[in-house]
């Protein structure tokens, strides 16, 4: 009976894992045509990245549209990045210590990546909006700030997982993580009053 709740509650935290992420619109919402996958070469989109227009004050309607296109993209080609590396981990077998030490591998690299992600959502709220987007803006924000805490949340579950002792402390990171999914699904509500249908909203959205 044990044996059977702990691997029922193995896979509901897996489940959320991936659910977590998939809430926040970072993969499968994206109309745009999907990116050639390129091996062992993926560019670090927090590096180098577009400078703001070079004025002080709010930027204008046209800046602000620019910005959020640009800071979406790159942030869709890195949800899409760490969404492959997530699925072949938690689809590796487990059977054996190799398999077991390969799946930890590619959980590993998959945290790698989903922890570089944050700066990806915490740069739109730097920006100043127009008075048009002033409400969107408040969304993104909002929004953006739960999502660093789903991302956070995420890789500590994932840390967590690598001990099947820590089963409890996942769930319980899990159930925290699941607080902040609703506030999350505002910065694509967010973005999709300024960049249109482009941006995935859920389910849930009006």
């Amino acid at each position: 009976m044990d044996d059977m709740y702990r691997k029922s509650a193995g896979r509901r935290f897996v489940a959320g894992l991936l659910a977590a992420l998939l809430l926040l619109g970072l993969w499968g919402c994206n109309q745009q045509p999907e990116q050639p996958e390129q091996t062992d070469q993926t560019e670090d989109p927090t590096q180098d990245k577009p400078a703001l227009p070079d004025h002080e004050g709010p930027l204008t309607k046209e800046e602000y549209e620019a910005v959020c296109q640009q800071y979406y993209d790159e942030l869709m080609q890195a949800s899409n990045e760490a969404s492959i590396k997530l699925d072949e981990a938690v689809s590796a077998p487990s059977e054996t210590e190799e398999q077991k030490q390969i799946r930890e591998n590619k959980m590993d690299q998959a945290m790698g990546l989903v922890e570089k992600m944050p700066p990806l959502y915490t740069r739109f709220i730097d920006l100043e909006p127009p008075e048009v987007y002033a409400e969107a803006h408040e969304l993104i924000s909002s929004g953006a700030v739960s999502s660093g805490e789903v991302l956070r949340l995420t890789a500590a579950i994932a840390e967590a997982a690598k001990d099947e002792s820590n089963l409890e402390k996942a769930l319980a990171l899990q159930e925290e993580l699941e607080s902040h999914t609703a506030q999350a699904q505002n910065f694509s509500k967010g973005l999709r009053m300024v960049l249109g249908d482009q941006v995935g909203v859920g389910e849930d959205a009006n």
